[in-house]
């Protein structure tokens, strides 16, 4: 440790080297043999006692050495030796400063952190370096790491590169911050002075510093902070007063010395009367926790939380657990969590939280938990949740297993409703930025477990987390030689073998990932057992110098693949060329689950547009059919999972859009995400726009235009892929799109993503495509109109209107002088177009109208649309039946109802012809005709059976949550009010309502269309408050000169009649006129007009206001015959009669 002087002293100076220098010689300047603390320093003046700690930095950087527990082990080392010295010189209470150079002041910070810990009382000992500490100097202390620099053209000798320990100190390092966590509470009780180097360290041909600035001296508060003008050694060597830095690091020493007697006396005080708090609030608690013990086993034994036995009908983990080894305590703690958690008083799910390093298996652990407890759960479930896209998209599989459709939020809501116990695991849920809170359910009888790398996660637990690091060293070793000698007993392996695999599981970190690729590529006799350590080091230090390594974990996982990676990219066989390729196309996709037949749907698409911009894989290029293409991928896709790059696993889907579902097997390659984002990182910038745009354009190409119902479920596993190649677009290619071929990928993505629901996302990218094409091509061109109608229909679906209706006024405007050929002009009078485009365009612009209350312009515009695509294409043709349908549609809501009939029976009968029973198709005719019968208020049962049927079926192909399911939900709740089974009709009402706010929100149709119908199932039933709960706010909410607002008021206004509320209902009558004059959104002798008739000849009747009644005789005069019979709507169900209470009593629900 030192020397002892023969005088009475007043402090310590504790002085702990680095690691590229042994102990004194730290501390030497060379050209003079000056020990300045010896030479230079006044320590007798000072009473001082120096002290120089040394440690063997050649046992903890050699490779094989300590890497995990080097730095814990030798800070209780000094802790140990310092408190024994003191002891033995009866000192123990003598201030200290600490001086450090490099990574000994990491050791101090460990060491201080150590002794604060020691807080019982046979070990309050060891707590005195705590107590006695007076002042810390930190001289390139590398608090947030060393520079890549120094590791990658450092001379390693022999052993050819850095080790795992070097590696671990390497910046943003997880060993580093675990430190900086345990001192950050002491940091304040100590007067620190951070020193950085000013002058960079020559290494071979370069030159660089080995910890920089912002590493050496962190933007602490109340910290000094100084650099010194030299390099990493030089900074502690002093030959002079007039050595650079002397003069600073003496004054800073004096300094601390001369505050240190007080500064530790009140510690020491401070410190001694805390823990006898501490100890005595301890024992407190002790025997309050005694007195109540049997109570809480009683309410234990009543709360067994494991789950019941079950039969296991759903699991949807997509995956199977490789070989897994180890985690045995892990996983039996995890089970008595979940079993000793249930909570009896609130049905909530239980969450655990596993965060830790990249490769440190935390899938696996969640995996093989999956596979061994399957059978204890009623359903496992499997979530991606490394964006917030993937997790949605992953929810959506969930709710349509469910039969809910692909609605957002419809999964959780379900799981939140079953009483069976469920376990779900939310996979690499890493971005720090993403809130899991939506991805949670709120309630049911669940376990949930969370694997991520962010500790903050840790927020999201209920019953507690794991931190994953390295796996156990002696099952590391065994993991290790079990893969790599699969065919070899584990005791007939040679202690040199087993010598090798412990320095290179060590090496490695002990990282599950790591270990299996370094066994695999030992197994396949790449690089036998003995020599691959020494490829490794020197792989990890060539990796130093590329940005893709950011911590000694990067560089272990990654390495592992390099090595056999490097074989592949220098082979010269076809296949290999081809997993070079392969591997590069992956990259930039999800990490999970890509179709192999994406390849071989692409390809002749992709051959045929091929571009200058775009890279083009020979497998996809060079076979002349998809078979010849499907063969090849999969040949170079065996390459890369032989070398255990990716892995390939078989699915099952099940296509659900017809009667008779047809069941098909593809395979899916997968990556590890750390080996993913290698792959993606090994590449230059240049390269890897290149290949981005290659894989964007193979997705688009697999994607046909006409978005055929048959390759639905092919499209649906395209959405993560799609949406990965969109994140790398917008951070490698900001201009995006820059040409036509990049409008026609996006067009492609967002009709994927508006098949799908995303509707939000498809018109973002449309909007991109319509501005881009109209300022290359032309409003004209066909390619700028067909993204145009697909932007205003996306629209349409979010019930944005004014959107839909300027888009397609645009469109119209433009097919009406954009036409195809020149015989199109040819027509009389010229002005006045016959093709085909401008029809289809009419009949969109008729549907939107329709949508938005403009019911008199949309028949028009349907007129003319029917009429013209009649003549162009013939009655049988899909889009003639779309037309047919809007007019029919249209036409029953403006009153002509045997119209409308007429022509929905028409195209119901052809659709169940050409397209069957089940399609959607179909069904949106079908449950259309139900309503128009109710509507005429004929043929009830058979309305009934179509709106039933048509409701049943939706929810089988469209799920329970879809909108046109509930649409049907809420039509058939209207034909039971007409039947009388106003209790059926309520309960129908009730169960979608929450459904609809959830999918829709507030004030989307479908909520007012909801909304009024239970207000008017409350009115049959004489429930005039709850009716009158519902329709005031929506009298407030809805948008004015609509169908909508009219329908609203009036309900409203019929029951301020029957509560007597006269004043009021007529004002809202008065708002219904003056708004039917005005804006002449419905017609004077409408239905609605002439129901609210009957509403003012109630209330002038109750007020015997004569002359207005005489008035609204003269201009309605059925509101005096109280047997005509009154015209009906086919809009929200409303019974239009006068308004007057009924003689019999309230119904019954």
């Amino acid at each position: 440790m030192g020397r002892r002087d023969d005088f009475l002293l007043d402090i310590s100076i504790v002085a702990v080297h680095g690691l590229y220098e042994k102990g004194a010689q730290t501390w030497i300047h060379k050209a003079t043999g000056c020990l300045w603390l010896r030479d230079l320093f006044p320590y007798r003046q000072y009473r001082a006692r120096i002290l120089s700690y040394e440690y063997d930095n050649e046992i903890l950087t050699a490779p094989g050495g300590p890497a995990t527990t080097g730095i814990y082990d030798e800070a209780v080392k000094l802790v140990g030796e310092l408190q024994a010295d003191r002891y033995i010189q009866e000192a123990e209470n003598r201030p200290l400063v600490f001086i450090c150079h490099g990574f000994g002041g990491l050791l101090v910070k460990r060491a201080l952190s150590y002794s604060h810990s020691r807080k019982d009382i046979r070990v309050e000992h060891l707590r005195s370096i705590f107590r006695s500490t007076a002042g810390i100097l930190f001289l390139s202390t590398p608090h947030q790491g060393i520079t890549k620099q120094s590791l990658a053209y450092g001379d390693f000798g022999r052993h050819g590169g850095p080790s795992q320990f070097l590696l671990s100190l390497l910046e943003g390092s997880e060993s580093l911050q675990e430190i900086a966590d345990q001192f950050a509470p002491l940091m304040k009780m100590f007067p620190i002075y951070n020193f950085w180097e000013q002058v960079g360290t020559k290494l071979g041909k370069v030159k660089t510093v080995i910890v920089d600035r912002a590493s050496a001296a962190p933007s602490w508060s109340d910290v000094d902070q100084c650099g010194i003008n030299n390099d990493h050694s030089g900074m502690v060597k002093y030959h002079g007063n007039i050595s650079p830095g002397f003069r600073l690091v003496h004054a800073t020493l004096e300094r601390y010395i001369r505050t240190a007697e007080k500064t530790i006396e009140r510690r020491w005080h401070n410190d001694v009367d805390m823990l006898r708090r501490e100890r005595l609030n301890d024992a407190e608690q002790l025997i309050r926790s005694n007195a109540s013990s049997w109570s809480k086993t009683d309410i234990d034994g009543l709360s067994d939380g494991s789950p019941i036995p079950s039969v296991n009908l759903h699991y949807l983990v997509h995956r199977r657990s490789e070989y897994f080894f180890g985690r045995i305590q892990q996983l039996e703690a995890l089970l008595m969590k979940l079993k000793s958690s249930r909570q009896r008083e609130v049905r909530k799910p239980k969450i655990f939280v596993i965060y830790g390093l990249p490769g440190s298996g935390k899938t696996q652990f969640c995996l093989n938990f999956c596979e061994n407890n399957r059978y204890k759960y009623w359903g496992v479930f499997w979530i991606d949740c490394s964006s917030a896209a993937n997790a949605d998209a992953s929810y959506a599989l969930l709710s349509e297993r469910a039969g809910k459709g692909r609605e957002i939020g419809a999964g959780q809501e379900w799981l939140s409703q079953i009483i069976d116990p469920w376990l779900l695991v939310l996979d690499n849920a890493n971005d720090p930025e993403m809130d899991l809170t939506g991805f949670l359910p709120s309630y049911g009888n669940g376990h949930i477990l969370i694997t991520t790398r962010n500790p903050n996660a840790k927020i999201y637990s209920t019953i507690g987390f794991f931190h994953f690091r390295g796996m156990d060293p002696e099952e590391a070793v065994i993991l290790l030689l079990r893969l790599a000698y699969p065919d070899t007993e584990l005791g007939l392996i040679n202690d040199d073998s087993r010598r090798d695999a412990q320095v290179i599981a060590s090496e490695l970190g002990y990282l599950a990932l790591a270990l299996k690729q370094a066994a695999y590529t030992i197994r396949r006799q790449l690089l036998p057992l003995d020599r691959y350590l020494r490829h490794l080091l020197g792989c990890r230090k060539a990796l130093l110098s590329r940005p893709i390594i950011q911590s000694s974990t990067d560089a272990n996982i990654i390495a592992t693949y390099e090595l056999p990676f490097t074989g592949i990219a220098t082979g010269k066989s076809i296949e290999y060329r081809d997993a070079v390729d392969l591997l590069h196309l992956l990259a930039f996709m999800h990490f999970s689950c890509i179709p192999e037949s994406l390849f071989a749907r692409s390809s002749d698409s992709f051959k045929r547009a091929g571009s200058a911009e775009t890279t083009c894989p020979a497998a996809l290029v060079e076979p002349t059919s998809m078979h010849a293409v499907a063969d090849r991928v999969l040949a170079a896709a065996r390459v890369l999972y032989d070398h255990s790059i990716i892995s390939i696993s078989h699915t099952n889907t099940e296509n659900k859009m017809n009667s008779q579902s047809a069941r098909s097997s593809t395979k899916l390659f997968s990556f590890h995400p750390a080996i993913h984002q290698w792959a993606q990182e090994r590449l230059d910038k240049t390269e890897q726009k290149r290949w981005l745009m290659c894989s964007a354009s193979i997705l688009a190409h697999a994607i046909s235009p006409e978005v055929e119902t048959s390759g639905t479920l092919f499209r649906r596993l395209l959405l993560s892929h799609i949406e990965a190649c969109l994140t790398g677009l917008r951070v490698l290619r900001a201009e995006f799109p820059g040409s036509l071929d990049h409008a026609s990928i996006m067009e492609k993505f967002a009709l994927v993503f508006a098949e799908n629901g995303l509707f939000r996302r498809a018109c973002s990218l449309l909007l991109k495509v319509v501005e881009f094409r109209v300022a290359t091509l032309g409003k004209g061109h066909m390619d700028t109109l067909r993204a145009q109608r697909a932007l205003a229909n996306a629209h349409l679906h979010l019930f944005e209107i004014p959107k839909c209706l300027d888009i397609q006024k645009d469109v119209l405007y433009t097919t009406k002088w954009s036409r195809p050929s020149l015989r199109d002009w040819l027509v009389w009078p010229p002005w006045k177009p016959i093709h085909t485009a401008y029809y289809v365009a009419l009949d969109d612009m008729a549907c939107f109208l329709w949508l938005g209350g403009k019911r008199e312009q949309s028949y028009a515009a349907g007129m003319e649309a029917v009429d013209g695509l009649s003549r162009q294409l013939g009655e049988d043709d899909p889009i003639t039946l779309r037309a047919m349908f809007n007019l029919g549609r249209t036409s029953q809501h403006l009153g002509q109802f045997k119209k409308g009939q007429e022509l929905i029976e028409i195209v119901e009968r052809k659709r169940r012809h050409f397209f069957g029973s089940d399609h959607p198709v179909t069904l949106m005719a079908m449950n259309e005709l139900g309503a128009n019968l109710l509507a005429q208020g004929f043929q009830l049962d058979y309305a009934e059976h179509l709106v039933s049927t048509a409701w049943s079926t939706r929810k089988k192909v469209l799920g329970e949550e879809h909108p046109y399911t509930l649409w049907s939900a809420n039509d058939l709740s209207r034909v039971y009010c007409e039947l009388g089974r106003f209790s059926e009709a309520l309960a129908i009402l009730k169960k979608i309502l929450p459904v609809v706010r959830r999918t829709m929100g507030e004030y989307h149709i479908g909520m007012i269309m909801t909304k009024s119908s239970l207000a008017w199932t409350y009115i049959l039933c004489e429930k005039w408050d709850e009716a009158e709960s519902i329709l005031r706010p929506l009298c407030e909410t809805i948008e004015e000169n609509t169908p909508y607002w009219i329908e609203t008021n009036y309900g409203y206004a019929y029951v301020l009649v029957f509560k007597k509320d006269f004043e009021k209902a007529e004002h809202h009558c008065n708002l219904i006129m003056n708004k039917i004059g005005e804006t002449r959104v419905i017609a004077s002798d409408s239905a609605h007009a002439l129901a609210t008739a009957d509403i003012l000849f109630e209330i002038y009747s109750a007020l015997d206001r004569k002359e207005e009644l005489e008035v609204l005789k003269e201009k309605y005069p059925h509101v005096a015959d109280k047997t005509s019979k009154r015209l009906r709507s086919i809009d929200v169900f409303m019974p239009f009669k006068p308004a007057r209470r009924p003689n019999t009593g309230n119904t019954n629900i």
